[in-house]
């Protein structure tokens, strides 16, 4: 065979394989298709019942014509009635879980815990959770630690939904580990156990990895646990670790506690780092201590623009008080220094950088109450 043969052999073959594999892909879609569009017929009747009693509509006969459903009908809409058991409160969540349970939904979810299949996993904790199954509190704690990224977020956000302060530690033990979490979602869950984790999140300031003690002083602002100020105000003043404190002055800030006044203070110092000096300064402002006017006005003139900017935004928060320091300052870049003879001369710098900070939170202050204003 020659040359030029073989490679017309071999265009023919790379030809047929081509249209054999487009049409293999033209039949993969119009199966899928025909799939969904059997679906979305199967599930039109059964979604408008879905909606009528997430709309308010507990009649019992569309409950009991949702739970007798013909299973190939329930598959069909099952997706919409988890996403719709997600979202919906108060009766219209009640009358699904009850939807759900008596369609044994729990336990099929528990069995699909251990599926190879991510999405399986994550679907089932995700039902579990929704049903707020305290049951399922230590398979979901399993979850926890899946190679599966979205699993471990799926499971953290069930098992806050579920309520148990059991979940609290596994929860924060995700933060340090090789599997983790994202210490948002770890925090969001915590916050929704509610003042039965703070007993936990107590102990935890005293954990060895910073991680975890960062979220607990965090969370412990989140569910506004006012009996744990002193300890707060313990990690703002000697934890070792910056992201703690920060934690730490942003909790004290929340709790809102006179005590906090002086560790914030304290926090304000030059020797502390600027993203601690910054947090302390913010939240003096959510503190509402008028004292505390003097020291955020020093702060206008900070070499560090975090620090200068959410001292003036703290000011603004003091009431009239603030409101006045602002003026002051702002009003000091344009006056003359009695002892120069130089008309020309140029205001000291720290005046003038004071001054621009100053003028920029009263200039977002007036935008906000013309908005306010115009508002019905």
């Amino acid at each position: 065979m020659t040359l030029a043969s073989a490679a017309l052999v071999a265009l023919i073959v790379l030809l047929f394989a081509a249209l054999l594999f487009g049409g293999l892909i033209v039949v993969g879609r119009t199966v899928r298709g025909s799939r969904e569009a059997r679906r979305a017929r199967l599930a039109k009747p059964a979604r408008q019942l879905l909606l009528a009693i997430a709309a308010g509509d507990d009649d019992p006969a569309q409950i009991e014509e949702l739970v007798r459903l013909p299973e190939d009908v329930w598959l069909a809409v099952e997706p919409s009635a988890i996403a719709l058991l997600g979202k919906v409160r108060g009766e219209a969540h009640t009358a699904l879980v009850d939807v759900f349970e008596r369609r044994g939904a729990a336990w099929r979810a528990r069995s699909q815990l251990k599926r190879r299949d991510p999405v399986a996993r994550a679907l089932a904790a995700e039902v579990l959770g929704n049903l707020g199954r305290k049951d399922a509190l230590l398979p979901l704690c399993d979850l926890l630690g899946d190679p599966d990224a979205d699993v471990r977020v799926v499971a953290a956000r069930s098992l806050g939904r579920i309520g148990d302060a059991g979940a609290t530690q596994p929860l924060l033990a995700t933060l340090p580990s090789r599997r983790t979490v994202p210490a948002h979602v770890v925090a969001t869950a915590l916050t929704r156990l509610g003042t039965a984790a703070q007993g936990a999140l107590l102990a935890s300031l005293d954990d060895p990895r910073a991680p975890i003690r960062a979220c607990a002083a965090e969370v412990l602002g989140l569910i506004g646990a006012a009996g744990a100020t002193v300890r707060v105000e313990s990690a703002l003043r000697a934890d070792p670790a910056v992201e703690v404190r920060v934690a730490a002055a942003r909790t004290l800030g929340r709790l809102g506690t006179r005590t906090a006044l002086a560790p914030l203070l304290d926090a304000l110092e030059p020797q502390h780092p600027p993203v601690l000096r910054a947090e302390a300064a913010r939240a003096l402002g959510e503190l509402g201590a008028v004292s505390a006017a003097p020291n955020l006005t020093a702060l206008l003139a900070d070499g560090e623009y975090a620090v200068a900017h959410n001292a003036a935004r703290s000011l603004l928060r003091l009431g009239n008080a603030g409101r006045a320091a602002l003026v002051a300052t702002e009003h000091r870049a344009h006056v003359r220094p009695r002892h120069s003879a130089d008309p020309d001369e140029e205001p000291d710098p720290d005046i003038v950088l004071g001054a621009a900070h100053a003028r920029e939170a009263l200039a977002a202050a007036e935008l906000d109450d013309r908005r306010k204003q115009t508002v019905p």
